[in-house]
Protein backbone atom coordinates (compact mmCIF):
# COMPACT_ATOMS: atom_id res chain seq x y z
CA UNK A 1 0.00 0.00 0.00
CA UNK A 2 1.38 3.46 -1.05
CA UNK A 3 2.34 5.63 2.14
CA UNK A 4 5.53 7.54 3.59
CA UNK A 5 8.84 5.73 3.94
CA UNK A 6 9.53 7.88 6.77
CA UNK A 7 6.20 6.69 8.37
CA UNK A 8 6.86 3.31 8.03
CA UNK A 9 9.95 3.60 9.10
CA UNK A 10 9.35 4.92 12.07
CA UNK A 11 6.66 2.41 12.88
CA UNK A 12 8.82 -0.55 12.48
CA UNK A 13 11.64 0.65 13.99
CA UNK A 14 9.31 1.82 17.22
CA UNK A 15 7.93 -1.50 16.87
CA UNK A 16 10.74 -3.57 17.19
CA UNK A 17 12.65 -1.27 19.88
CA UNK A 18 9.00 -1.65 22.15
CA UNK A 19 9.49 -5.24 21.49
CA UNK A 20 13.16 -5.23 22.61
CA UNK A 21 13.29 -3.14 25.58
CA UNK A 22 10.21 -4.88 26.92
CA UNK A 23 11.96 -8.29 26.51
CA UNK A 24 15.12 -6.40 28.08
CA UNK A 25 13.30 -5.27 30.87
CA UNK A 26 11.40 -8.95 31.53
CA UNK A 27 14.21 -10.30 31.69
CA UNK A 28 16.35 -7.95 33.89
CA UNK A 29 13.24 -7.66 36.07
CA UNK A 30 13.30 -11.73 36.05
CA UNK A 31 17.14 -11.99 36.83
CA UNK A 32 16.85 -8.97 39.95
CA UNK A 33 13.95 -10.87 41.32
CA UNK A 34 15.61 -13.96 41.24
CA UNK A 35 18.75 -12.36 42.73
CA UNK A 36 16.66 -10.58 45.84
CA UNK A 37 14.95 -14.06 46.71
CA UNK A 38 18.38 -15.95 46.74
CA UNK A 39 20.12 -12.95 48.62
CA UNK A 40 17.12 -13.89 51.19
CA UNK A 41 18.32 -17.20 51.20
CA UNK A 42 21.90 -16.79 51.20
CA UNK A 43 21.14 -14.31 54.87
CA UNK A 44 18.61 -17.20 56.48
CA UNK A 45 21.24 -19.57 55.70
CA UNK A 46 23.25 -17.59 57.69
CA UNK A 47 21.21 -17.41 60.56
CA UNK A 48 20.78 -20.85 60.21
CA UNK A 49 24.83 -21.78 60.78
CA UNK A 50 24.48 -19.09 63.69
CA UNK A 51 21.91 -21.14 65.41
CA UNK A 52 23.98 -24.55 65.20
CA UNK A 53 26.66 -22.61 65.92
CA UNK A 54 25.10 -21.96 69.67
CA UNK A 55 23.17 -24.90 70.09
CA UNK A 56 24.26 -26.74 73.40
CA UNK A 57 23.63 -30.15 74.75
CA UNK A 58 21.94 -30.07 78.49
CA UNK A 59 21.39 -34.02 79.24
CA UNK A 60 18.89 -35.24 76.19
CA UNK A 61 17.55 -31.80 75.16
CA UNK A 62 19.30 -29.03 73.10
CA UNK A 63 19.73 -25.25 74.68
CA UNK A 64 20.52 -22.21 73.09
CA UNK A 65 22.92 -19.57 75.06
CA UNK A 66 21.16 -15.88 74.76
CA UNK A 67 23.72 -14.05 72.87
CA UNK A 68 22.56 -14.50 69.17
CA UNK A 69 24.08 -13.72 65.81
CA UNK A 70 21.74 -11.25 65.05
CA UNK A 71 20.13 -8.48 67.08
CA UNK A 72 17.08 -8.88 65.31
CA UNK A 73 16.26 -12.85 66.48
CA UNK A 74 16.11 -11.24 70.07
CA UNK A 75 13.43 -8.16 69.02
CA UNK A 76 9.57 -9.08 69.37
CA UNK A 77 8.00 -9.11 65.92
CA UNK A 78 11.19 -7.67 64.31
CA UNK A 79 11.07 -9.59 60.93
CA UNK A 80 13.60 -11.89 61.11
CA UNK A 81 12.26 -15.54 63.20
CA UNK A 82 14.01 -19.01 64.04
CA UNK A 83 12.55 -22.21 65.37
CA UNK A 84 13.65 -25.05 66.45
CA UNK A 85 11.81 -28.34 66.12
CA UNK A 86 12.17 -31.95 65.71
CA UNK A 87 10.81 -33.53 62.56
CA UNK A 88 7.25 -33.78 64.45
CA UNK A 89 6.99 -30.15 64.50
CA UNK A 90 7.53 -30.25 68.50
CA UNK A 91 9.31 -26.76 69.03
CA UNK A 92 12.45 -27.07 70.75
CA UNK A 93 13.18 -23.60 70.67
CA UNK A 94 12.12 -20.08 69.40
CA UNK A 95 13.65 -16.65 69.26
CA UNK A 96 12.38 -14.12 71.33
CA UNK A 97 11.37 -12.59 68.31
CA UNK A 98 8.53 -14.90 67.91
CA UNK A 99 7.11 -13.82 71.87
CA UNK A 100 4.05 -12.27 70.55
CA UNK A 101 3.37 -14.98 67.78
CA UNK A 102 1.49 -17.98 68.52
CA UNK A 103 3.79 -20.15 68.39
CA UNK A 104 1.86 -23.51 67.57
CA UNK A 105 -0.07 -21.42 64.91
CA UNK A 106 3.26 -20.54 63.24
CA UNK A 107 4.76 -23.75 63.79
CA UNK A 108 1.59 -25.04 62.09
CA UNK A 109 2.52 -22.84 59.11
CA UNK A 110 5.55 -24.15 58.92
CA UNK A 111 6.65 -26.30 55.16
CA UNK A 112 8.77 -29.93 56.96
CA UNK A 113 8.18 -31.55 53.83
CA UNK A 114 11.03 -33.32 51.96
CA UNK A 115 13.53 -32.01 54.42
CA UNK A 116 16.56 -34.43 54.35
CA UNK A 117 19.02 -34.22 56.75
CA UNK A 118 22.59 -32.34 55.42
CA UNK A 119 20.11 -30.46 53.05
CA UNK A 120 18.88 -26.73 52.62
CA UNK A 121 15.28 -26.34 51.88
CA UNK A 122 13.68 -22.82 50.66
CA UNK A 123 10.67 -22.29 50.57
CA UNK A 124 7.44 -19.80 50.80
CA UNK A 125 4.98 -18.99 54.04
CA UNK A 126 1.94 -17.96 52.15
CA UNK A 127 0.57 -16.25 55.70
CA UNK A 128 -0.39 -12.77 55.99
CA UNK A 129 2.34 -11.68 56.03
CA UNK A 130 4.02 -13.80 53.71
CA UNK A 131 7.52 -15.11 54.38
CA UNK A 132 10.99 -16.90 53.48
CA UNK A 133 11.52 -20.13 55.29
CA UNK A 134 14.98 -21.88 54.91
CA UNK A 135 15.00 -25.11 57.11
CA UNK A 136 17.95 -27.41 57.54
CA UNK A 137 17.91 -30.81 59.38
CA UNK A 138 20.41 -32.26 60.83
CA UNK A 139 20.89 -36.28 62.69
CA UNK A 140 21.91 -34.52 66.29
CA UNK A 141 23.73 -37.60 68.61
CA UNK A 142 22.41 -37.58 72.31
CA UNK A 143 18.92 -36.37 72.27
CA UNK A 144 15.87 -37.83 71.72
CA UNK A 145 14.38 -37.50 68.70
CA UNK A 146 17.79 -37.01 67.12
CA UNK A 147 16.58 -35.43 64.06
CA UNK A 148 16.81 -31.70 64.99
CA UNK A 149 15.14 -29.16 62.07
CA UNK A 150 16.87 -25.95 62.74
CA UNK A 151 14.54 -23.08 60.54
CA UNK A 152 15.08 -19.55 60.03
CA UNK A 153 11.97 -17.24 58.67
CA UNK A 154 11.95 -13.91 57.22
CA UNK A 155 9.69 -11.52 56.04
CA UNK A 156 9.03 -11.02 52.67
CA UNK A 157 8.06 -7.72 52.67
CA UNK A 158 11.17 -5.91 52.46
CA UNK A 159 12.37 -7.96 49.84
CA UNK A 160 9.53 -7.51 48.12
CA UNK A 161 9.71 -3.89 48.24
CA UNK A 162 13.22 -3.20 47.00
CA UNK A 163 11.63 -5.39 43.83
CA UNK A 164 8.89 -3.16 43.58
CA UNK A 165 11.60 -0.13 43.75
CA UNK A 166 13.62 -1.39 41.45
CA UNK A 167 11.17 -2.54 38.46
CA UNK A 168 9.55 0.58 38.91
CA UNK A 169 12.86 2.16 38.12
CA UNK A 170 13.38 -0.21 35.73
CA UNK A 171 10.31 0.65 33.25
CA UNK A 172 10.22 4.16 33.56
CA UNK A 173 13.99 4.07 32.49
CA UNK A 174 12.90 2.00 29.92
CA UNK A 175 10.11 3.97 29.08
CA UNK A 176 11.88 7.16 29.18
CA UNK A 177 14.79 5.20 26.79
CA UNK A 178 12.34 4.06 24.52
CA UNK A 179 11.17 7.82 23.98
CA UNK A 180 14.35 9.01 23.37
CA UNK A 181 15.26 6.37 20.93
CA UNK A 182 12.21 7.00 19.08
CA UNK A 183 12.58 10.69 18.84
CA UNK A 184 16.62 9.85 18.14
CA UNK A 185 15.19 7.89 15.41
CA UNK A 186 12.52 10.37 14.10
CA UNK A 187 15.52 12.81 14.33
CA UNK A 188 17.73 10.28 12.43
CA UNK A 189 15.67 9.29 9.12
CA UNK A 190 14.29 13.35 8.93
CA UNK A 191 18.13 14.02 8.41
CA UNK A 192 18.51 10.62 6.38
CA UNK A 193 16.04 10.91 4.09
CA UNK A 194 16.47 14.87 3.58
CA UNK A 195 17.66 13.69 0.19
CA UNK A 196 14.84 12.02 -0.80
CA UNK A 197 12.51 15.18 0.35
CA UNK A 198 15.02 17.51 -1.35
CA UNK A 199 14.82 15.73 -4.33
CA UNK A 200 10.67 15.29 -4.28
CA UNK A 201 10.26 19.22 -3.76
CA UNK A 202 12.95 19.80 -6.59
CA UNK A 203 10.84 17.52 -8.57
CA UNK A 204 7.57 19.05 -8.05
CA UNK A 205 9.53 22.50 -9.23
CA UNK A 206 10.57 20.84 -12.59
CA UNK A 207 6.90 20.05 -12.61
CA UNK A 208 5.76 23.54 -12.65
CA UNK A 209 8.30 24.68 -13.98
CA UNK A 210 10.27 27.09 -11.62
CA UNK A 211 13.19 24.85 -11.85
CA UNK A 212 14.95 23.47 -14.93
CA UNK A 213 17.15 20.80 -13.72
CA UNK A 214 17.96 18.99 -9.89
CA UNK A 215 21.05 19.77 -8.38
CA UNK A 216 24.13 17.66 -8.05
CA UNK A 217 24.43 17.56 -4.16
CA UNK A 218 23.18 13.87 -4.17
CA UNK A 219 24.37 10.86 -1.92
CA UNK A 220 25.40 7.75 -3.46
CA UNK A 221 22.34 6.13 -3.61
CA UNK A 222 20.95 8.29 -5.11
CA UNK A 223 23.26 9.58 -7.66
CA UNK A 224 21.96 7.23 -10.05
CA UNK A 225 18.14 8.33 -9.45
CA UNK A 226 19.01 11.84 -9.90
CA UNK A 227 20.88 11.27 -13.24
CA UNK A 228 18.08 9.11 -14.75
CA UNK A 229 15.37 11.93 -13.85
CA UNK A 230 17.52 14.75 -14.73
CA UNK A 231 17.97 12.66 -18.25
CA UNK A 232 14.38 12.58 -18.35
CA UNK A 233 13.91 16.31 -17.32
CA UNK A 234 16.18 16.90 -20.39
CA UNK A 235 14.98 14.46 -22.75
CA UNK A 236 11.23 16.47 -22.11
CA UNK A 237 12.48 19.53 -22.58
CA UNK A 238 14.68 19.36 -25.37
CA UNK A 239 11.44 18.03 -26.81
CA UNK A 240 9.09 20.80 -26.34
CA UNK A 241 11.97 22.62 -27.76
CA UNK A 242 12.07 20.61 -31.01
CA UNK A 243 8.40 20.33 -31.39
CA UNK A 244 8.47 24.36 -30.90
CA UNK A 245 11.14 24.93 -33.57
CA UNK A 246 9.94 22.43 -35.83
CA UNK A 247 6.27 23.65 -35.61
CA UNK A 248 8.08 27.18 -36.31
CA UNK A 249 10.23 25.95 -39.08
CA UNK A 250 6.99 24.11 -40.75
CA UNK A 251 5.25 27.23 -40.59
CA UNK A 252 7.92 29.45 -42.02
CA UNK A 253 8.62 27.36 -44.68
CA UNK A 254 5.20 26.29 -46.06
CA UNK A 255 4.22 30.23 -46.54
CA UNK A 256 6.07 30.71 -49.86
CA UNK A 257 4.01 27.68 -51.24
CA UNK A 258 1.27 28.62 -50.03
CA UNK A 259 1.57 31.99 -51.41
CA UNK A 260 2.36 30.34 -54.58
CA UNK A 261 -0.39 28.16 -54.68
CA UNK A 262 -3.13 31.10 -53.60
CA UNK A 263 -0.89 33.01 -56.34
CA UNK A 264 -1.52 30.18 -59.43
CA UNK A 265 -5.33 30.12 -58.38
CA UNK A 266 -5.72 33.14 -59.70
CA UNK A 267 -4.79 32.66 -62.48
CA UNK A 268 -7.18 31.79 -65.38
CA UNK A 269 -4.96 29.11 -66.54
CA UNK A 270 -3.61 26.91 -63.60
CA UNK A 271 -0.39 25.39 -64.34
CA UNK A 272 -0.35 21.84 -62.92
CA UNK A 273 4.23 21.58 -62.91
CA UNK A 274 3.86 24.70 -60.78
CA UNK A 275 1.59 23.31 -58.54
CA UNK A 276 3.05 19.68 -58.02
CA UNK A 277 6.05 21.53 -57.53
CA UNK A 278 5.02 23.23 -54.37
CA UNK A 279 2.88 20.31 -53.08
CA UNK A 280 6.23 18.52 -53.69
CA UNK A 281 8.05 20.62 -51.33
CA UNK A 282 5.44 20.98 -48.54
CA UNK A 283 5.38 17.77 -48.40
CA UNK A 284 9.66 17.69 -47.96
CA UNK A 285 9.19 20.40 -45.94
CA UNK A 286 7.04 18.40 -43.38
CA UNK A 287 8.78 15.29 -43.71
CA UNK A 288 12.05 16.73 -43.18
CA UNK A 289 10.04 18.49 -40.13
CA UNK A 290 8.57 15.52 -38.73
CA UNK A 291 12.44 14.13 -39.00
CA UNK A 292 13.85 16.08 -37.14
CA UNK A 293 11.33 15.89 -33.85
CA UNK A 294 11.55 11.94 -34.12
CA UNK A 295 15.66 12.03 -33.42
CA UNK A 296 15.68 12.27 -29.52
CA UNK A 297 18.23 11.76 -27.19
CA UNK A 298 17.55 8.00 -25.63
CA UNK A 299 16.05 8.53 -21.90
CA UNK A 300 17.41 5.45 -20.20
CA UNK A 301 20.47 3.65 -20.67
CA UNK A 302 19.46 0.59 -23.54
CA UNK A 303 20.64 -2.73 -23.18
CA UNK A 304 23.96 -3.91 -24.50
CA UNK A 305 23.46 -4.92 -28.86
CA UNK A 306 24.71 -6.77 -30.74
CA UNK A 307 25.67 -5.40 -33.49
CA UNK A 308 27.32 -7.44 -35.91
CA UNK A 309 23.53 -9.74 -35.85
CA UNK A 310 21.88 -6.08 -36.56
CA UNK A 311 24.09 -5.07 -38.94
CA UNK A 312 23.68 -8.41 -41.02
CA UNK A 313 19.67 -8.60 -40.61
CA UNK A 314 20.03 -5.08 -42.38
CA UNK A 315 22.06 -6.86 -44.99
CA UNK A 316 19.84 -9.56 -45.93
CA UNK A 317 16.92 -7.15 -45.96
CA UNK A 318 18.88 -4.52 -48.42
CA UNK A 319 19.96 -7.36 -50.54
CA UNK A 320 16.63 -7.50 -51.61
CA UNK A 321 15.51 -3.96 -52.11
CA UNK A 322 18.63 -3.63 -54.16
CA UNK A 323 19.65 -6.97 -55.87
CA UNK A 324 21.80 -5.37 -57.89
CA UNK A 325 24.05 -4.39 -55.86
CA UNK A 326 26.80 -6.43 -54.26
CA UNK A 327 26.84 -6.46 -50.37
CA UNK A 328 29.78 -7.35 -48.46
CA UNK A 329 29.91 -7.23 -44.93
CA UNK A 330 32.96 -7.82 -43.20
CA UNK A 331 32.57 -8.54 -39.50
CA UNK A 332 36.60 -7.95 -37.75
CA UNK A 333 34.72 -8.46 -34.11
CA UNK A 334 31.46 -9.34 -32.23
CA UNK A 335 31.03 -5.80 -30.22
CA UNK A 336 28.46 -5.28 -28.64
CA UNK A 337 26.91 -1.44 -27.45
CA UNK A 338 24.82 -0.21 -25.43
CA UNK A 339 22.15 1.94 -27.63
CA UNK A 340 18.59 1.29 -28.82
CA UNK A 341 18.17 -1.14 -31.60
CA UNK A 342 15.83 0.99 -33.57
CA UNK A 343 18.07 4.09 -33.51
CA UNK A 344 20.63 1.87 -34.70
CA UNK A 345 19.00 0.39 -37.44
CA UNK A 346 18.19 4.03 -38.31
CA UNK A 347 21.20 4.93 -38.17
CA UNK A 348 23.24 2.12 -40.73
CA UNK A 349 19.76 2.05 -42.22
CA UNK A 350 19.96 5.17 -43.88
CA UNK A 351 23.55 5.09 -44.41
CA UNK A 352 23.98 2.00 -46.20
CA UNK A 353 21.03 2.33 -48.35
CA UNK A 354 22.27 5.93 -49.33
CA UNK A 355 25.38 3.85 -50.63
CA UNK A 356 23.43 1.61 -52.06
CA UNK A 357 21.47 4.39 -53.98
CA UNK A 358 24.84 6.20 -55.00
CA UNK A 359 27.02 3.03 -55.50
CA UNK A 360 27.40 1.18 -58.93
CA UNK A 361 27.91 -2.30 -58.35
CA UNK A 362 28.89 -3.12 -54.78
CA UNK A 363 29.23 -1.98 -51.43
CA UNK A 364 31.55 -2.54 -48.62
CA UNK A 365 30.50 -2.54 -44.50
CA UNK A 366 33.27 -3.12 -42.03
CA UNK A 367 32.59 -3.50 -38.08
CA UNK A 368 35.40 -3.43 -36.18
CA UNK A 369 36.88 -2.20 -32.84
CA UNK A 370 39.18 0.70 -32.69
CA UNK A 371 40.18 4.06 -30.90
CA UNK A 372 37.63 6.71 -31.17
CA UNK A 373 38.99 9.84 -32.50
CA UNK A 374 37.26 12.36 -30.04
CA UNK A 375 37.03 10.48 -26.52
CA UNK A 376 39.62 8.75 -24.26
CA UNK A 377 37.88 5.25 -24.88
CA UNK A 378 37.87 2.61 -27.26
CA UNK A 379 35.09 2.31 -29.22
CA UNK A 380 33.22 0.66 -32.02
CA UNK A 381 33.80 1.41 -35.90
CA UNK A 382 31.38 1.14 -38.54
CA UNK A 383 32.34 1.92 -42.24
CA UNK A 384 30.33 2.15 -45.35
CA UNK A 385 32.20 2.32 -48.66
CA UNK A 386 30.65 2.45 -52.07
CA UNK A 387 31.81 2.84 -55.78
CA UNK A 388 30.22 5.46 -56.31
CA UNK A 389 30.43 9.33 -57.95
CA UNK A 390 31.88 9.82 -54.40
CA UNK A 391 31.32 13.64 -52.41
CA UNK A 392 33.35 16.22 -52.95
CA UNK A 393 34.91 17.61 -50.31
CA UNK A 394 33.51 21.18 -50.36
CA UNK A 395 30.07 19.34 -49.98
CA UNK A 396 30.71 17.05 -47.06
CA UNK A 397 29.35 19.20 -44.64
CA UNK A 398 25.97 20.68 -46.90
CA UNK A 399 25.70 16.95 -47.38
CA UNK A 400 25.17 16.14 -43.53
CA UNK A 401 22.65 18.66 -43.18
CA UNK A 402 19.00 17.86 -44.19
CA UNK A 403 17.32 18.74 -47.37
CA UNK A 404 20.16 18.55 -49.76
CA UNK A 405 20.43 15.65 -52.27
CA UNK A 406 23.43 15.55 -54.02
CA UNK A 407 21.90 13.58 -57.39
CA UNK A 408 17.89 14.78 -57.53
CA UNK A 409 17.05 12.07 -59.83
CA UNK A 410 17.94 9.03 -56.74
CA UNK A 411 14.51 9.47 -55.19
CA UNK A 412 14.30 10.76 -51.23
CA UNK A 413 14.03 13.73 -48.88
CA UNK A 414 18.12 14.38 -48.53
CA UNK A 415 17.85 14.14 -44.48
CA UNK A 416 19.36 10.31 -44.39
CA UNK A 417 22.57 11.33 -43.67
CA UNK A 418 21.64 14.19 -41.07
CA UNK A 419 19.59 11.88 -38.98
CA UNK A 420 22.01 9.48 -38.90
CA UNK A 421 24.37 11.91 -38.13
CA UNK A 422 22.09 13.37 -35.09
CA UNK A 423 21.38 10.30 -33.82
CA UNK A 424 25.10 9.14 -33.57
CA UNK A 425 25.57 12.32 -31.71
CA UNK A 426 23.13 11.12 -28.98
CA UNK A 427 25.44 8.46 -28.18
CA UNK A 428 28.29 10.87 -27.39
CA UNK A 429 29.41 9.51 -31.34
CA UNK A 430 30.48 10.84 -34.62
CA UNK A 431 30.12 10.69 -38.49
CA UNK A 432 33.06 11.52 -40.58
CA UNK A 433 33.29 11.55 -44.60
CA UNK A 434 36.05 9.98 -46.74
CA UNK A 435 37.17 8.98 -50.02
CA UNK A 436 36.94 5.61 -49.99
CA UNK A 437 39.59 2.87 -52.42
CA UNK A 438 36.83 1.52 -53.89
CA UNK A 439 36.32 5.28 -55.84
CA UNK A 440 33.58 6.42 -53.92
CA UNK A 441 32.53 7.69 -50.51
CA UNK A 442 33.76 6.11 -47.17
CA UNK A 443 31.12 6.97 -44.24
CA UNK A 444 32.56 6.31 -40.98
CA UNK A 445 30.48 5.60 -37.32
CA UNK A 446 32.36 5.84 -34.31
CA UNK A 447 30.91 4.81 -31.26
CA UNK A 448 32.36 5.04 -27.95
CA UNK A 449 32.08 2.05 -25.62
CA UNK A 450 30.70 4.31 -22.39
CA UNK A 451 29.04 2.55 -19.95
CA UNK A 452 29.84 -1.34 -21.14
Amino acid sequence: MPGSIQRRLISITSLILVVFLTSTGWVLDRTYSASIVQGAGEQLKLVVYALMGAAEEEGASLVFNQSLADPRLAQAESGLYAIVTTDQKQILWRSPSLQSIDSSNFSDSLSFTNVAPGVFTFSNIDSAPAKFQLSYAVIWEGIEPNQVVFTAIVDQAPYLAAIDDFRQNLWLGLGGATLFFILAQLLALNWGLQPLLVMQKEVRELEHGTRSELSNEYPLELSGLAENLQRFASHEQQQRVRYRQALDNLAHSLKTPLSVLRNALVEVVIDKSLIKDQIDRMQDTVSRQLARVVVAAPVMLSTQIDVAEVTRKLVRTLEVAFPKMDLLLELHTQPKLRIDEGDLLEILGNVIENACKYGKYSVRICVDEGAVAHAADSGIRITVEDDGPGIPNTMREEVLGRGLRLDTQVSGQGIGLAVAKELVALYEGGLSISDSEMGGAKIALNFPLKGL
